[in-house]
């Protein structure tokens, strides 16, 4: 008996083997495989002689395995079986029945804004399933999305482009906050006022989001009268309730703390772009049918909002 190796036999091979421990018969195998007796005999006699054993031998009761073939051809049944079940998984994703945890790249504003629908859409399609809600770091967020450690990027990403795909989600405006009863704002929005109250801003370190709104205003060669820098725009509504603070946030994060603190919210008083918010993947991950059903989840959930705040 010769000392077979994985990397003599092809795939037809094993599948003979499958077939012939099961049927017991070369013609019946040949037809299940959708190969002709003389091509079925041929794979069988180079198998013969890659073993230097029989394998199957003719008898009454059809081809009987020798222990060596027997031993062979149940091994070839179990790695189809495994395989099979591999090929379907990648085939199909139910999320009625799937159950598994996706991880997000999302911001702190994402995290409010975008969350609680999506929990609640979840809850109602797909109860199997959680989200990791991870913080974007400031290197390399590309490394976590090629790996499959993260699923997702959702938000403003400049530095995800070779190897990546995206989808947009929307167009995000930005507006100024002050407390509801601002002695400044009585008469709303004016750009001497503007220039005149204390800022609250963003660091835009690592976040480009946060860097194009500064370059937006930049541009325009206005200089704010900025007193205090937070890591987060999340953070920036509530600064303003009990100051004479002046935050500029998207327009989302605005709507979120309105009915809950008395605050007035104003567009600002210089055309600033608004952010264009997308869904990022890595091309592994593209036709992966759990991430697309994610893809698609937020297409569904969100992008529609965008379109009728636009109109």
């Amino acid at each position: 008996m010769h000392a077979m190796h994985v990397k003599d036999l092809e795939l037809s091979h094993i599948r003979l083997l499958a077939r012939l421990v099961e049927t017991r018969n070369l013609s019946r195998a040949a037809r299940q495989m959708d190969l002709s007796p003389s091509a079925a005999s041929h794979a069988l006699a180079k198998l013969r002689k890659l073993a230097g054993d029989p394998l199957f031998i003719a008898s009454s009761g059809g081809l009987m395995p020798t222990p060596y073939g027997d031993r062979l051809g149940t091994a070839a049944k179990e790695a189809l079986e495994v395989l099979s079940v591999g090929l379907a998984a990648e085939s199909r994703f139910d999320p009625r029945t799937a159950s598994r945890r996706f991880s997000i790249y999302l911001s702190n504003v994402g995290q409010l804004t975008f969350l609680p629908t999506l929990m609640a859409f979840l809850q109602r399609e797909a109860p199997g399933l959680s989200i990791r809600a991870v913080t974007v770091p400031v290197e390399s967020p590309g490394k976590a999305l090629e790996s499959g450690e993260i699923d997702l990027a959702i938000g403003v990403f400049d530095n995800l482009v070779g190897g990546f795909h995206e989808t947009p989600l929307g167009r995000e405006p930005y507006v100024c906050l002050v407390r509801a009863d601002h002695p400044s704002f009585q008469s709303g929005m004016t750009m001497d006022a503007f220039l005149d109250v204390p800022h609250a801003i963003a660091d835009s370190t690592g976040s480009a989001h946060h860097a194009a709104l500064d370059l937006a205003i930049e541009r325009k060669k206005i200089k704010r009268n900025v007193k205090l820098v937070v890591p987060e725009f999340a953070a920036l509504p509530m600064l303003v309730t009990d100051s004479d603070l002046l935050v500029i946030v998207p327009q989302r994060l605005a709507s979120l703390f309105a009915p809950h603190i008395p605050i007035k919210i104003m567009p600002p008083p210089i055309s600033i772009p608004p952010m264009s918010i997308a869904i990022y993947w890595h091309e592994r991950f593209h036709r992966d049918p759990a991430n697309k059903w994610l893809r698609q989840a937020f297409v569904k959930l969100f992008q529609g909002e965008w379109k009728e705040a636009a109109r």
